[in-house]
């Protein structure tokens, strides 16, 4: 067993070792200085001196003349990761035209009365309260994107009109379904924390999704005791 422990240890570290030029973009002699500039962008972000965007740019200047003075080497810096940058704008911006289609076109007002009609009157009101309680399953079958850009604004559209303020239904549908994201097949930094771990992540969810569910119960629980909804 020991044996077969240590067989196993050699296996991780041999898989997690750098290559000589992952190696040579470590800089160790500098974490002090990027923990400074980490911390001052915090504090300037909690701060709201300057909007999210600008502290971004200026941090990851900051951090790019610090840790690679040469230029070429920043450039292979921000092609190796503009691929991600890219994607996200691109998912913000389609999401933003789609919601804009959606609500100017009147369909998210279509949507939501279609469901009013199919549902019980007295359910209507409590709706974003029924979906926080089953938000964590639902991140098994809908992506983060999908949840957030597709249901959600149609709960919006439903239970506003009777009489429940936005920001409780908002919080009634993140509060319990933030902690899904951790077994959400959709999500890529679970699918990266699974790597890293190797695991399977059938058992992952297997072994994970009652206990998470449970806590995101006691998570919405908190919340109607400090009246966020």
């Amino acid at each position: 067993m020991a044996r077969q422990r240590r067989a196993d240890f050699g296996d991780a570290a041999a898989g997690s070792a750098l290559s000589q030029a992952e190696a040579a973009l470590l800089r160790p002699k500098l974490v002090w200085a990027n923990a400074a500039i980490f911390l001052l962008v915090l504090a300037t972000l909690i701060s709201g001196i300057l909007p999210a965007a600008y502290v971004f740019m200026i941090g990851l200047s900051v951090l790019m003349v610090v840790n690679y003075p040469q230029v070429d080497i920043q450039m292979d810096r921000i092609r190796a990761h503009a691929s991600s940058a890219l994607t996200m704008g691109a998912i913000i911006l389609a999401a933003g035209s789609f919601l804009g289609i959606m609500d100017g076109s009147g369909m998210l007002r279509s949507m939501a009365g279609a469901l009013v009609s199919a549902l019980p009157e007295s359910a209507v009101p409590v709706l974003h309260l029924l979906l926080g309680l089953v938000a964590l399953p639902i991140e098994l079958v809908l992506s983060t994107d999908a949840y957030y850009f597709g249901l959600l604004p149609v709960v919006l559209e439903i239970t506003t009109p009777a009489g429940v303020p936005a920001a409780a239904t908002v919080h009634a549908l993140v509060i319990g379904n933030i902690v899904g994201t951790f077994i959400s097949p959709f999500s890529p930094a679970m699918w990266l924390a699974i790597g890293l771990a190797r695991a399977e992540i059938g058992r992952h969810i297997r072994g994970s999704i009652l206990v998470m569910w449970a806590y995101s119960l006691v998570l919405l629980a908190a919340g109607a005791l400090f009246g966020l909804f």
